[in-house]
């Protein structure tokens, strides 16, 4: 009969080391290995996404609420993309007053983005042009670093007013957080977005922890409609078939 390993106190020990030192050395080669993103540029890039607010225009003449909720696709899109550059592998970003500009080959749309100061946080100040469509301003705010469940995870508040043609204004408030896991060298994105326009729609977008999508648009404290996906299949909006 082949004789059973029992480990004693020190054997033990001795296993927890090399076990600690070997995801250690996992982690850090994740880390070191993983490029670097300027936060303002992964940002910029990202608001030049610009489809779904061309694609929202097109109902502004008989559906105010399917624009809110292009809207409202527009911005998860955005702030999910730019969540890869906010964590572990994010690196340092522009100085305070440095404004960065990326303009995009095929719709021409242009995003600058003005870092405006470090502390007590980091703030984001942007604008998007888009030829014939109209134009995003707003400001981002990120956070220091917190706990959030098992990973660290940085606030990151967005403040931003989207205008269309024919007058068209939506305004969104976003309180999400980035968690960052060095060990993927991945971020995640989760919170909420308040959604309102001047076409008396109004509206709330849930970015679970998973990254499932659910919300609702309402008008007059009526549901309208209701949002669904997830970030990595992209937000959907259904309207009641009544309101349509």
């Amino acid at each position: 009969m082949p004789e059973i390993f029992t480990p004693n106190k020190r054997d033990i020990a001795k296993i927890a080391v090399i076990v600690g030192v070997g995801a250690g050395a996992l982690i850090a080669t994740r880390y070191l290995g993983t490029r670097k993103i300027n936060i303002a540029e992964r940002f910029a890039d990202a608001l030049l996404d610009v489809e779904r607010l061309k694609s929202a225009a097109l109902h502004l003449d008989d559906n105010a609420s399917a624009v809110l909720a292009g809207c409202a696709a527009y911005w998860v899109n955005v702030a999910a993309f730019a969540a890869q550059g906010i964590g572990a592998t994010g690196s340092e970003d522009d100085p305070v007053g440095y404004s960065r500009t990326h303009t995009h080959s095929y719709t021409n749309a242009t995003s600058t983005v003005l870092t405006e100061s470090y502390a007590p946080e980091h703030r984001l100040i942007f604008a998007v042009a888009i030829p014939e469509f109209g134009e995003v301003r707003g400001a981002r705010g990120i956070g220091t670093v917190k706990m959030s469940g098992l990973a660290p995870a940085r606030p990151v508040p967005d403040a931003l007013q989207i205008t269309l043609k024919d007058g068209y204004t939506a305004q969104i408030l976003a309180e999400c957080e980035v968690a960052d896991y060095v060990v993927t060298g991945k971020s995640r994105l989760f919170g909420s977005l308040t959604l309102r326009d001047n076409r008396d729609n109004a509206g709330r977008v849930n970015i679970a922890f998973d990254g499932a999508i659910s919300g609702t648009i309402t008008r007059e404290a009526k549901v309208i409609g209701r949002f669904n996906g997830t970030l990595a299949t992209g937000l959907n909006y259904q309207q009641n078939e009544l309101e349509a």
